[in-house]
């Protein structure tokens, strides 16, 4: 847009401040006052802003200096013209309540809450209101009818065994039911199974599998789907979950990092259910901990037990998984709650009750 320059204030007797801030932005309140005066001792321009009490809340940091030269410009909407004036560019600092009289008396919350409610992002503001109407009196000798010390507190609880969390959250491992040990609903939920519905169908459409597709269907999948004597829907929905774990551990952190990546593109559901709940997110992005590696081979090891009627043979899955993984795998049936079955020595099943989770032993980066 075009526009004729009508004034030039290159150094004005008083220039305008673009006032800087780093604790938040300034709240529109009704008993807030702000003025600029001059130093007498070096003429320049001193922006402070008032509060009801008349301390200051913020003022000019005077060790703080602009090296490049700023313009205010403003421009008349009627006439299209400008105006531009030479601006005073000044930091402001975070005030000091603890030097300021007029809090002397009141307590720390109260300093936190005035500042937040004058000069206070909208986050820091909605805290410390909540922390003051939440607060509770209590008095000093409250802690005094406590006669347990702490040590009999920790003896009374045992310590949560680490494994826990390389099984399916809401899993029963005391449970004397073997459906209701590992639930279909921990591994998969409802609506991801329905979701899955038509591509599940799809596969079933397709059967018997041959090789010939391994192009779009991996050998882990054609394989074990050969082998299930029950082709429902769960099983299918179930097996494309182990597989995309069984996908999951044959990449490197690395390759987690890049956008948009696919590691099931079979499935979409698949491919967030992997991301979502088998890869830990650090700085540095996506990685791929030998704690999540254990968490999706317990996984793959469950999922096989729940579509082959709880009897697994290692050989079905072992091929498929880094050498790492497979060193693990003695360690991570017992966690499953798997035993060599007396019938056939190469097979494992479940019996109940499982037995106790392992002692938890965390390896070296080494050993791993």
């Amino acid at each position: 847009m075009d526009a004729i320059v009508e004034h030039v204030f290159a150094e004005p007797s008083v220039p305008p401040v673009i006032a800087i801030t780093e604790v938040g932005h300034l709240n529109s309140s009704t008993f807030l006052d702000c003025g600029m005066a001059i130093e007498n001792t070096s003429n320049r321009p001193v922006l402070k802003i008032f509060n009801q009490h008349g301390g200051t809340v913020e003022e000019e940091d005077p060790s703080r200096k602009e090296n490049g030269k700023k313009y205010l410009i403003l421009r008349n909407k009627k006439t299209n013209k400008v105006s531009i004036y030479g601006t005073n560019v000044t930091y402001l600092k975070k005030p000091d309540y603890f030097k300021m009289k007029t809090f002397e008396d009141q307590t720390l919350t109260d300093k936190n809450l005035e500042f937040n409610s004058v000069f206070g992002t909208k986050k820091s503001s909605r805290v410390s209101k909540s922390r003051v109407n939440n607060a509770v009196d209590v008095s000093t000798d409250v802690f005094e009818n406590i006669s347990c010390s702490s040590d009999v507190l920790q003896s009374s609880f045992s310590k949560m065994n680490e494994f826990l969390i390389y099984l399916p959250l809401g899993c029963n491992r005391f449970s004397n039911k073997l459906e209701t040990v590992y639930p279909v609903s921990t591994l998969l939920l409802d609506n991801e199974i329905d979701l899955m519905t038509d591509y599940a169908k799809e596969v079933i459409s397709m059967l018997p599998i041959s090789s010939e597709n391994e192009d779009s269907l991996s050998t882990f999948f054609i394989k074990n789907l050969n082998r299930i004597s029950h082709k429902t829907i769960q099983n299918i929905c179930l097996l494309s979950l182990a597989d995309g774990l069984i996908e999951l551990l044959k990449l490197r952190s690395a390759d987690l990092n890049y956008r948009n990546i696919e590691i099931y593109p079979n499935c979409e559901v698949i491919n967030f259910k992997v991301l979502d709940n088998f890869v830990e997110y650090s700085v540095t992005g996506r990685d791929l901990t030998s704690k999540m590696k254990d968490k999706a081979v317990c996984h793959v090891i469950i999922i096989m037990m729940l579509i082959n009627m709880y009897t697994f043979d290692l050989s079905w899955i072992s091929p498929f998984l880094p050498s790492s993984s497979q060193r693990r795998l003695p360690l991570l049936m017992k966690v499953v709650g798997a035993l060599l079955s007396k019938d056939d020595p190469t097979k494992y099943t479940m019996k109940m009750p499982l037995a106790s989770l392992p002692a938890f032993q965390k390896l070296s980066k080494k050993s791993r």
